[in-house]
């Protein structure tokens, strides 16, 4: 009999992991349901949407918080849901303060649950772990440092490294990246990737603009590049960009930027890790508003937000947050990351050693095979 289930992903980062956890379902058992919450990628994979990641895209608690009532009405549509189709499982992807709840609902409906990439609670809550284990089944974790550490909990936790080992592979060569976008090959380039909320980019691109121009008066040899997501329409880049020309969008092609890329400003999140993976010297930028920071500084535990800086166990890339974000603080940090020799050696090194702490690659289908065996009744510890 196919498997029924369900799977809940709130953002574009979880959209990316979602579809290929979709597909590798899909690959294992091609007559399977899938439904629920996620983006394209997830869509293209074969899951049928009720709504879109777009809509959920806001981060911090007030923004949260303003959008209550949004929430509320798709969080009980989920749970009516899975009332009338009693999913075999219900698979959820981070996005802690929406998923967690819906876990919640679904054990006291007797539906089985299944986490994949776990909330972050080891960096602002964690003595939520233990009460996590009443409404979690089984999980699948990113970091090996997390998997004894659920396990403590009494959630049955699974290291299956991380899925962006499995789809890192830019479309292009450099030169061809290059003479795609009419960027001059002897020039260096420098990335900015400004997040894929609209939330984000509007509070972070702006300060990354003017950074980059205040670098370019200094070093006219410099060409930027925006690396716009999927969930990032055109409008909003033009808004910001109609004083910029001298600006390269690139479209759904970031790894390509990356590649490419000497140096990088990039938005708090996955994108951190992807850029390390290229072992591109960057620093990290990250800002909400001013009550969600105050309430986050509050809760959270450990000494840096970075993912790059948690796996390596230290600081090795420069965080800027909130007030910190300004124009002169990025042009000085990224002149460093250029032009710094012994810095941007340093870092190739550490950025390689973060990469190779992200485990090996397969992590969708060690997923896929965890989720299908859950919802056939059948669990195992590790």
């Amino acid at each position: 009999m196919s498997a029924r289930i369900m799977i809940s992903a709130g953002e574009a980062s979880g959209d990316m992991h979602g579809g290929r956890l979709v597909a590798a379902l899909k690959q294992l058992d091609p007559t399977a349901e899938i439904f629920g919450i996620g983006g394209d990628a997830m869509q293209a994979a074969g899951m049928s949407l009720y709504y879109h990641v777009n809509q959920l895209a806001y981060i911090g608690f007030i923004e949260v918080a303003r959008h209550y009532f949004f929430f509320r009405r798709i969080f009980h549509h989920l749970v009516a849901e899975i009332e009338a189709r009693k999913p075999d499982v219900l698979v959820l992807i981070d996005y802690p303060g929406f998923n967690l709840r819906l876990a919640r609902a679904a054990k006291a409906l007797g539906v089985r649950t299944f986490y994949y990439i776990a909330p972050q609670v080891w960096a602002w809550r964690p003595q939520r772990a233990a009460k996590m284990a009443d409404h979690i089944d089984e999980m699948a974790v990113l970091f090996d440092f997390e998997a004894p550490f659920f396990s403590r909990h009494g959630i049955r936790t699974h290291f299956v490294g991380h899925p962006l080992l499995e789809g890192l592979q830019p479309k292009h060569t450099v030169p061809e990246f290059c003479s795609l976008h009419r960027l001059d090959l002897e020039r260096p380039v420098v990335a900015l990737l400004p997040g894929s909320r609209r939330q984000e980019v509007r509070s972070l691109l702006p300060a990354m603009l003017q950074a980059a121009a205040l670098l370019r008066r200094r070093h006219p040899q410099l060409q930027f590049a925006v690396a716009q997501a999927p969930t990032i329409s055109g409008e909003i880049l033009r808004e910001w960009l109609a004083d910029y020309s001298w600006v390269t969008v690139v479209q759904d092609e970031t790894y390509d930027l990356l590649q490419a890329a000497a140096a990088a400003l990039v938005a708090s999140g996955t994108a951190t890790l992807e850029t390390a993976c290229f072992a591109v010297p960057f620093a990290l930028v990250y800002k909400v508003a001013p009550l969600s920071y105050a309430i986050g500084k509050r809760v959270v535990t450990i000494p840096y937000i970075g993912l790059v800086n948690v796996v390596a166990g230290k600081k090795i890339i420069t965080e800027f947050l909130q007030y910190q974000v300004t124009e002169k603080n990025l042009a000085a940090e990224l002149e460093r990351l250029l032009f710094d020799p012994q810095l941007r050696k340093r870092l190739f090194d550490e950025l390689h050693q973060v990469k190779s702490k992200l485990g090996d690659p397969g992590a969708s289908l060690k997923t896929a095979r965890l989720v299908l065996r859950l919802a056939a009744g059948i669990s195992q510890s590790e």
